[in-house]
């Protein structure tokens, strides 16, 4: 038993990584909707699955993306524990998500006009519903 131990004491244990770097570097990530830093970030993962990760920078749009750390047969219960704890070598798992981010283009009030257009014949159609709704022209 005090082997066991021992071994368990002395093992290193793998991590799960998650590294997020930008072209431009210094982007904001949040992860699950909590701040974690800016670009280029390293983080260490605790658990598998989903994660939602938000990327934004100034002048740039954002990115929101789903990542993943997926269950395989090395961190499943009870491979784990000799995966993990009693490698003397173990072997981080490291999820890499690079982004090039894309600057923000401007809105022009051109761009616009056909949608308050529609948005006011619709507003006019009143509780009954727009039905089929007919834009004026000038």
């Amino acid at each position: 038993m005090t082997t066991l131990i021992a071994l368990v004491a002395t093992g290193c244990l793998a991590e799960r990584r998650l590294v997020v770097e930008t072209t431009p570097p210094g982007a904001l990530v949040e992860l699950d909707w909590v701040q974690v830093g800016r670009t280029p970030v390293d983080l260490v993962i605790d658990h598998l699955g989903k994660r939602r990760l938000l990327v934004t920078l100034d002048g740039y749009d954002p990115v929101l993306r789903d990542v993943e750390f997926e269950s395989t047969w090395k961190n499943s219960f009870p491979v784990d524990i000799f995966t993990e704890l009693l490698h003397p070598f173990p072997e981080d798992e490291v999820l890499r998500v690079e982004l090039t981010l894309s600057p923000r283009t401007k809105v022009t009030a051109v761009d616009l006009v056909p949608v308050l257009r529609r948005a006011e014949a619709l507003r006019r159609a009143g509780p009954s519903g727009p039905g089929d709704v007919v834009e004026e022209q000038p």
